[in-house]
């Protein structure tokens, strides 16, 4: 028997009315969730000291997110595939939500005094710090992350503007330029990434460094975006949308992705982990001591068995990777396992023993919802699928071998 090939007129692509009560509550949770965030550090006494570190673990999370999808569309473009065309405009709006990220950078870069041990006036003076002082400056780190999201959203507007286009005209030039473009942008992308990865988390500790840690950094975004992406499309067939056009198929493949990138990442975590215990030198060693000591070696323990151990063996058979609610499951459980896995990357620097408060997931409230209220509000002005990518017919017809 011949194989049904599903039609855009069999579901709804637009999120229609939808659209408005998502962006609604989503920028509610968001103003409220950091207002309450705002509030409880202010309660604490100190500064905003723990609020800096309780919001950057929220900022680092869902930016890796955004630069995810950022990394996944010139993936696409340079190798031509024909499956996650389907998908793609669905990743084009959470890559460029770049410009509402570039907002709730802000306390980052206000507070970093509070948050960055080389910020601090006695780290001047450190001869630690010596020959890092230029790199490691308050103005140098404002103009490097204004340099990061020009290029950051300069580059998934492009993605995103053309693709937009492209649906009115059909012009098969416009995917030849993206095509074009790609390779330079994967590079540049994978680049600024590495660099903005050790501005915002690696400095934190200004006397450790590490070459990996930008890969590590970005493998834990890549995952997690899979996993939202899953969620996101789940969440709308559920609303009637995508319904037919979305198959198993598809899905099939979003288990293969967070499967492989949930080894990717372990593979890197335990290579860089490796490195540091076989060389044994205390100045680089310290790092992972304080993350083993005082309550935190539990948390790490938990990231080894929540980020790597349990998704791998839940994700390695054909059966998971094709039910809805199994895909459901290790989605929500990936994205809480890296959350935590910031978390510990993190939190050590503000306190030697383990602690977790309600700031920490009000902080995750607010950023999310706001993040999330700038995609909606992105994917609100036009289909949720590039109708006329000329491959779209073949990512209709994808099949799994």
């Amino acid at each position: 028997m011949a194989h049904h090939v599903p039609s855009l007129d069999d579901t709804n692509t637009t999120l229609d009315g939808l659209g408005s009560k998502m962006f609604t509550i989503s920028a509610i949770i968001g103003v409220v969730g950091l207002a309450a965030t705002v509030g409880l550090g202010a309660a604490e006494g100190d500064g905003f000291r723990h609020f800096g570190f309780s919001y950057l673990v929220n900022f680092a999370f869902f930016l890796a997110i955004s630069l995810g999808a950022l990394i996944f569309l010139p993936i696409n473009y340079l190798t031509k595939a024909s499956w996650s065309i389907v998908v793609r405009r669905m990743v084009e709006v959470v890559a460029a939500a770049m410009p509402i990220l570039a907002v709730l950078a802000i306390p980052v870069i206000f507070l970093a005094g509070q948050v960055y041990g080389w910020a601090t006036p006695e780290a001047r003076v450190s001869p630690a710090l010596a020959h890092k002082a230029a790199f490691l400056s308050k103005n140098a780190f404002i103009m490097r992350w204004i340099f990061y999201f020009v290029i950051w959203t300069g580059m998934s507007w492009f993605f995103w503007r053309n693709s937009v286009k492209q649906d009115a005209d059909g012009d098969l030039k416009l995917t030849r330029r993206l095509e074009n473009y790609s390779g330079f942008f994967l590079m540049v992308s994978a680049l600024s990434i590495a660099l903005a990865a050790f501005d915002l988390l690696m400095s934190l500790d200004y006397v450790w460094f590490s070459t990996m840690f930008g890969v590590y950094y970005w493998a834990g975004g890549f995952v997690t975006f899979f996993a939202v992406l899953t969620l996101m499309t789940l969440g709308l067939q559920n609303t009637g949308r995508l319904t037919k056009i979305i198959s198993p198929e598809h899905l099939h493949d979003y288990g293969k992705l967070m499967f492989a990138f949930t080894f990717f990442w372990g593979y890197i975590a335990f290579s860089q982990y490796m490195l540091y215990w076989y060389a044994n030198v205390p100045e680089e060693t310290v790092w992972y001591l304080i993350r083993s000591t005082n309550g935190w070696g539990i948390v790490g323990f938990v990231t080894l068995f929540a980020t790597f151990c349990l998704p791998f063996l839940g994700l390695i058979s054909r059966y998971a990777k094709r039910s809805r609610k199994i895909l459901a499951f290790w989605a929500v459980w990936i994205i809480i396992a890296q959350w935590i896995n910031l978390y510990w990357v993190v939190m050590p620097e503000f306190s030697e023993t383990f602690t977790i408060g309600i700031m920490d997931l009000t902080g995750f409230l607010g950023v999310g919802g706001i993040w999330m209220a700038g995609i909606v509000k992105l994917a609100m002005g036009a289909s949720l699928v590039p109708v006329k990518d000329p491959r779209l017919e073949d990512s209709l017809r994808f099949e799994n071998a």
